[in-house]
């Protein structure tokens, strides 16, 4: 009986530690402690970091004062991003930015994966950054698999980004919008562009 119990307790215990874990794992960031743990690169030298991206209890909120990006301090290699974004004054244009290669300047090399109102889910292959799908030599853009499927003004969108052996899958509210493979970078920072109008990110989780 001793020995049952034992085994009950031990067990309840590993599983407590394991939720524990997880959830350390995948918590939400763009908290007020968060702020530190960003590479801030901003059009207006003038303005500081959180006149452009205020973060506010797991929200990023982006205003109007300028356009830039900031990134993650660490690399990511094969992972799955998951994040929330809405338009709050009008539809316009950002995007998420996937293996940001080093040395930060305002159009980095890496690859954009598109939020601009009616093109979310394009992908834009920036700065000799390719992939096999990278065949427009104008406009360097993987466009969107199917037609538009984003929510109206004011409402949250949701973008899964699956990195993994150099390709990378774009869902867009549940849909798979994009496929590209053979990329020339597999591994670099993470960034969200603030693009001159306002708008907010939130449940950004990178696993």
């Amino acid at each position: 009986m001793k020995s049952s119990l034992s085994i009950t307790l031990l067990i309840a215990f590993l599983l407590f530690i394991n939720s524990f874990v997880f959830a350390k794992k995948v918590q939400s960031i763009f908290t007020n402690s968060d702020t530190n743990n960003w590479v801030y690169v901003i059009n207006n030298k003038a303005l500081k970091p959180a006149e452009l991206f205020a973060m506010d209890h797991g929200v990023l909120k982006i205003s109007d004062a300028s356009s830039g990006y900031l990134r993650t301090k660490k690399k990511y290699e094969n992972f799955t991003l998951s994040v929330e974004w809405r338009w709050t004054k009008v539809a316009a244009n950002s995007g998420v930015l996937i293996h940001i290669q080093p040395n930060d300047r305002f159009w980095p090399k890496c690859l954009q994966v598109q939020q601009k109102a009616d093109a979310a889910g394009d992908v834009i292959c920036m700065q000799g950054l390719w992939a096999n799908e990278c065949t427009d030599k104008v406009k360097f853009t993987v466009p969107k698999m199917k037609p538009s499927n984003e929510k109206p003004l004011g409402e949250w969108n949701a973008m899964k980004i699956i990195s993994k052996n150099g390709t990378l899958e774009v869902y867009i509210n549940g849909e798979l919008q994009n496929k590209i493979t053979g990329m020339t970078a597999k591994k670099g920072f993470i960034g969200f562009q603030a693009e001159g109008k306002p708008m907010e990110f939130r449940n950004l989780k990178i696993q």
